[in-house]
């Protein structure tokens, strides 16, 4: 793998004084990916331009136009004959974890995939972690950039287990040894930084947690049963001012609840959701949204999903100013977004496939399409929703349906690969999807929408047993 991303630095030192474009997936894991290689061209000041897309249908292929050196990050393997039609006789580079197409006989292309390595592209490395070893035979100096790498792996969910995998392991290990990076064991509550410990705990529902997931009240009443403050002389105390004995006290009260909620064959998995590694980014304030990797992740995730990834771009880069508080504000609007989604779900309910294995909701007109797989997420965690099924999301536009698809981290452990299903799905009814295990997407013709969900379900049942 290293005798390729040698290559590939290569050919960026090749063509340092020509035009050269970054094309990366709209996501934090995409946005990150673009970050480590813009931020290592800065710095060996090669001139280039970034765009975004949110995936490589033949449509979107189309509109882009080929430079002296293309880099896809984070996309490109799953789409290699779309890309190969526009692209080829031009030097591109690609660094991807998505399962590849097949390609031959396309001199021009350094195409690096973790599994073209024997590696799990969904688990082991993602595509920022792909991209960082590219940047790091460009110059050993860019190893500080690791850490954009694990906060691309947490946005595409690869700590699943409640840890990191394969090459994560060895990209977290740089990121450490660059004192960027600090891993520890602690309660996987997001918001560790930034969130009253109630709250993170009321947002914590996979697994659900019967009692405490989705009820304030609750949380507070858990807290006090525990003998945990939630609030001291500076205020609210948060997930890291808890004390090691307070946090074992937490987490063996969690994991006791969780058992009697969860299946039998999923019980195993739920300690390692509950505690786990979590990262922390020590050149960040302490207090600031950017401390937790995980939560650094959302904050990009909620610039791409709003259609401003270069904002998230110029943040992942370093911004703490302009693109900084441009972020915030987008932050702001993205959580009235999330409510008023979480309010149409409240209201309209989800709808079961044909054979009860699927979930699925229909938001045409009423959330924007770059939208629907974060309502899908959350959706999971709603008081209407099974929690042990996948959950899709649908707008129609134009005589075609833009679907964005989601399943916990239970029923990923428990083997259902979502990003493969939709795939086959969409295929089987003349589409084009992909994507990760928890979360993906895909287009198909609106007229056959019905097919396209039986289909999926199929899928899922197989994978499932």
């Amino acid at each position: 793998m290293l005798t390729v991303a040698r290559k590939a630095a290569e050919l960026i030192k090749k063509h340092r004084n020509d035009s050269i474009e970054i094309i990366s997936h709209m996501d934090a894991d995409g946005v990150c990916a673009a970050a480590v290689i813009s931020k290592a061209l800065d710095r060996n000041n090669v001139e280039h331009h970034a765009k975004f897309v949110r995936m490589l249908y033949r449509e979107v292929v189309e509109e882009l136009e080929p430079t002296d050196l293309t880099i896809f990050t984070d996309l490109g393997s799953s789409q290699l004959q779309n890309v190969r039609d526009k692209f080829s006789g031009h030097d591109v580079i690609i660094a991807d974890h998505h399962e590849p197409e097949r390609t031959e006989g396309w001199r021009e292309l350094v195409h690096l995939n973790a599994h073209q390595f024997g590696l799990d592209g969904m688990q082991e490395i993602s595509g920022a972690g792909m991209t960082y070893f590219i940047v790091r035979e460009l110059d050993q100096a860019n190893r500080d950039l690791s850490g954009l790498a694990i906060v691309g792996a947490l946005g595409d969910i690869q700590n699943a287990w409640g840890k990191l995998l394969g090459y994560n392991r060895q990209i977290a290990q740089d990121s450490i040894d660059s004192k960027v990076l600090e891993q520890k064991i602690d309660l996987m509550l997001y918001g560790r930084h930034t969130r009253p410990i109630f709250k993170a705990l009321e947002s914590f529902t996979d697994p659900p947690i019967p009692g405490v997931s989705n009820s304030a009240p609750g949380c507070v009443s858990l807290l006090k049963d525990l003998d945990i403050p939630f609030k001291s002389d500076g205020g609210w105390r948060r997930p890291v001012d808890l004390t090691d004995v307070e946090k074992r006290r937490l987490a063996t009260e969690l994991i006791a609840r969780a058992y009697k909620n969860v299946p039998e064959e999923l019980v195993q998995y739920v300690p390692g959701l509950i505690i786990g590694e979590a990262h922390t980014l020590l050149k960040e304030n302490k207090r600031s949204m950017l401390r937790g990797a995980d939560e650094f992740s959302t904050c990009i995730n909620s610039t791409a999903r709003h259609e401003q990834p270069l904002i998230g771009l110029e943040v992942a880069k370093g911004d703490r100013g302009t693109y900084y508080r441009a972020m915030l504000n987008l932050l702001r609007y993205h959580r009235r977004c999330i409510a008023e989604g979480m309010e149409f779900i409240e209201q309209s309910g989800l709808e079961r496939g044909r054979r009860g294995y699927l979930q699925y909701f229909d938001a045409t007109g009423e959330i924007k399409e770059t939208f629907i797989g974060t309502i899908a997420g959350l959706a999971i965690g709603h008081r209407t929703c099974d929690p042990y099924k996948p959950v899709v999301g649908i707008i129609r536009e134009g005589g075609a349906a833009k679907i964005s698809a989601r399943g916990s981290k239970l029923l990923f452990l428990k083997g259902l690969d979502m990003g493969r299903a939709i795939r086959d799905a969409a295929r089987s009814v003349g589409g084009e999807g992909g994507g990760h295990a928890v979360a993906c997407g895909a287009q198909v013709d609106e007229n056959r929408i019905p097919e396209f969900l039986l289909k999926l379900e199929d899928r899922v049942i197989d994978q499932l047993g």
